[in-house]
C-alpha cells in the first residue's frame, strides 16, 4: 500500500521545475495563433496530453528554422511541434508518439526521458 501511494505521488508530481517550451509554427488548421493565443486541432490534442501527463508547458510561436537552431543547441528541455520521424532524426532529438497525421514532437536531448514517457503514455490514451 505504501509502495502504491509513493508511485502515485511520483506520477502526480510535475517532472519539470519550469514549464516545457513547446515551439510551433503557423500551420492552420493544426496550429496557428489567433488573437495572441495558440489554436488548432494539433494544439488542442497536445494540450490535452500535457494536462493528462501533468506536465507544465508554455507554447511559443517559432519559425521552423529557429526551431532547428534550438534543437541543435540542446541547451535545455524544449519540444518542436509537428515534425515527421525521418531516418536519423532520433540522433538529434527525442521523438514523441504521433500527435496528428504522422506529426510528432521533436524534443531536445536535454528533455528528460521521464517527460517523454509521461507524454507518450498520455498521447496513447
Amino acid at each position: 500500500m505504501i509502495r502504491l501511494a509513493a508511485m502515485l505521488m511520483v506520477l502526480a508530481a510535475p517532472a519539470l521545475a519550469e514549464p516545457l517550451p513547446i515551439h510551433y509554427n503557423e500551420r492552420p488548421p493544426h496550429h496557428y495563433t489567433r488573437q495572441g493565443m495558440p489554436q488548432g486541432d494539433g494544439i488542442e490534442r497536445l494540450r490535452a496530453a500535457l494536462a493528462t501527463a501533468n506536465l507544465p508547458y508554455q507554447f511559443h510561436a517559432t519559425p521552423a528554422k529557429q526551431q532547428l537552431v534550438l534543437l541543435k543547441a540542446n541547451e535545455r528541455p524544449a519540444c518542436m511541434l509537428a515534425w515527421v520521424a525521418l531516418p536519423g532524426r532520433e540522433r538529434a532529438g527525442k521523438l514523441s508518439d504521433i500527435i496528428y497525421d504522422e506529426r510528432r514532437l521533436w524534443c531536445t536531448m536535454a528533455t528528460p526521458d521521464e517527460v517523454m514517457q509521461r507524454l507518450n503514455a498520455a498521447l496513447r490514451q
